[in-house]
């Protein structure tokens, strides 16, 4: 059985014994109803209040089982800024962990007391680097021989500092994301961008010793032409020719999804045929430039992550029969649940 189970509001604020209710008394959507933060729209049409936020300097969030499959591929992994002070149109983070709260170096000098084994920390936040202490946080970890295992950074926040700090952690490539090489769709997404500047960093980053650069694109977005797909792949063309050779770069696509709270959340979501005609036209140009390697997020993906950012409580329903069906489905994918019984 499937309840109407919604959690509003940031979903950390309340400590949740669901599993608790569930083990002494069953899952009973009543029960779950009582649950303090959970709102079961078929017991009460009335929506709980948000109580407040989580504080990131009380409990800061870590990895309470270090996995060698996680992102990180094995560090320690602690959450050291939740949310993020940039406006792009498009990104759902800052939305919903709004407003950033950074973790202050002290908070996680005192935990790296309390954790003496780690000796290989991923650090986790949407805006890593536009943390107001990250770079003593990072001369920090240096300074304890700590490994330091980051996500995608912010390109112009790159001191020499902190990429000394990257390389004495034995980091041989980074991941920035550009996003589009259009200036009418920059302004657009609110992710204003010196392309000189950009590629200024990206020669300076190689002759520091850097092997490899990934860029993040976006396509498909809001307005866009094909004048806006040839802006991106000049772009891309120029960044290749400040790099020691082609092989030394490579990107990523993915498409633009409309998320809900976001200023972008009424456009319309690409429809599939435009998405396939849009990632062909790419295809088609980025092969001009030689032996560039590109990923394209698969169309299917797309598909099922609009589906998803939109629905609403009926998703409950049709998850359960799907799911019970194992059926391959713009929400599930082939053999998903091979190991799992319902």
């Amino acid at each position: 059985m499937i309840f109407d189970i919604i959690i509003p509001g940031e979903a950390e604020t309340t400590i949740i014994p669901v599993i608790d209710i569930l083990h002494n008394e069953g899952f009973e959507k009543e029960k779950i109803a009582s649950i303090k933060g959970v709102w079961v729209p078929s017991v009460s049409n009335e929506k709980p209040e948000l109580k407040g936020m989580h504080d990131v300097n009380t409990q800061p969030a870590y990895s309470h089982i270090v996995s060698p499959y996680n992102s990180f591929g094995g560090a320690h992994m602690i959450e050291v800024m939740r949310g993020c002070p940039r406006i792009c149109s498009f990104c759902l983070a800052r939305c919903i962990y709004a407003p950033p709260r950074p973790v202050k170096a002290i908070i996680l000098e005192n935990w790296l007391n309390n954790h003496p084994q780690c000796k290989d920390l991923g650090l986790v936040a949407p805006s890593l680097f536009d943390h107001p202490e990250v770079e003593h946080i990072f001369s920090m970890l240096q300074d304890r021989n700590i490994k330091i295992r980051n996500s995608s950074v912010k390109w112009e926040k790159l001191s020499e500092n902190i990429i000394n700090a990257l390389q004495k952690s034995g980091i041989t490539g980074l991941t920035i994301a550009p996003e589009t090489g259009s200036e009418k769709l920059r302004k657009a997404m609110k992710k204003p961008m010196s392309e000189d500047l950009f590629l200024e960093r990206v020669k300076s980053l190689f002759e520091h010793g850097f092997e490899h650069i990934k860029m993040y694109f976006v396509s498909c977005l809001p307005d866009e032409e094909d004048e806006d797909t040839d802006a991106t792949i000049d772009f891309i063309n120029r960044v290749i020719k400040v790099a020691p050779s082609i092989t030394s770069l490579s990107a990523t696509f993915s498409v633009f999804v409309p998320k809900n709270h976001t200023p972008w959340q009424n456009e319309a979501a690409p429809e599939q045929y435009k998405i396939k005609k849009r990632i062909k036209y790419l295809r088609e140009g980025l092969n001009k430039l030689g032996a560039f390697k590109a990923n394209f997020e698969s169309v299917q993906d797309v598909i099922r992550q609009a589906y998803l950012s939109k629905v609403g409580a009926e998703l409950g329903e049709e998850y359960d029969k799907l799911a019970k069906e194992e059926r391959v489905s713009r929400l599930f994918k082939k053999g998903q649940f091979t190991d799992i019984s319902f």
